[in-house]
């Protein structure tokens, strides 16, 4: 049987586990509102905004042989990290183990236990990790192969004050001492273990999918980006 599970790592099958069922492919829900108007046929939708889904409950439905693995696999399928289905490789979605597992027995007197795992996801699929682009040259383009805008790590080698564009966004660096980093995924700039908020003004960039230009004025060696490419 070719179908499994990665969890944080793990490949269920190690564990004896058996994947009867994979959760289908599935496009996340935009997060939206529809409100009714009097003597009008329909809905109006109102976005929450641009890109925003709800979580996902993709289940996989597994069975085991031996019963005695039981402790051990109860210990493993907790808490969060990240699920890799065997339908859909080349990346992960962030989860969290969603659900209590109860193992049944198939029949009376069958040795297998058959169960479900639900695992929520963030709505997006995180392909894995691509190298890192360095952009040595103002204008530089980098274009998102994914559907939906990426959070990137940027990492900007240069000094003094800086303006940074990505795309459509603009970030000013004041007195930069030789490098700082702008991640987009915690929402903070830092240099080692120092927060460097205080240095940056302007919102955290993105790449939107397709073609990114990445330009700046002032001093600066290079930038180079860890794209963290994703898709629905």
């Amino acid at each position: 049987m070719t179908d499994y599970f990665i969890w944080n790592g793990v490949d269920c099958r190690t564990k004896g586990i058996h994947v009867s069922e994979l959760p289908p492919i599935t496009i996340p829900l935009e997060r939206s509102k529809q409100t009714n108007v009097p003597g009008r046929p329909g809905s109006l939708t109102q976005l929450e905004g641009d890109d925003v889904y709800d979580d996902m409950i993709l289940t996989a439905t597994c069975f085991i042989s031996d019963p005695a693995q039981i402790p051990a696999i109860a210990a493993w399928l907790k808490g969060s990290g990240t699920v890799t289905f065997a339908n859909r490789t080349g990346g992960y979605y962030k989860a969290r183990i969603a659900n209590q597992i109860p193992f049944e027995k198939v029949l009376r007197g069958n040795p297998h236990c058959t169960f479900a795992v639900n695992f929520r996801c963030y709505p997006f699929f995180y392909a894995d990790a691509a190298a890192d682009i360095t952009v040595t040259a103002s204008g530089m383009i980098i274009t998102n192969p994914g559907s939906v805008y990426s959070e990137p790590i940027l990492t900007v080698t240069g000094s003094g004050d800086i303006t940074l564009m990505v795309g459509m966004t603009i970030v000013e660096l004041e007195n930069i001492p030789g490098s700082i980093v702008i991640d987009s995924v915690l929402q903070e700039a830092y240099q080692g273990n120092t927060l460097m908020n205080d240095h940056m003004n302007g919102e955290f960039p993105v790449l939107k999918p397709g073609a990114n230009a990445i330009s700046w004025t002032g001093t600066v060696t290079k930038v180079v980006v860890r794209p963290n490419w994703r898709f629905l």
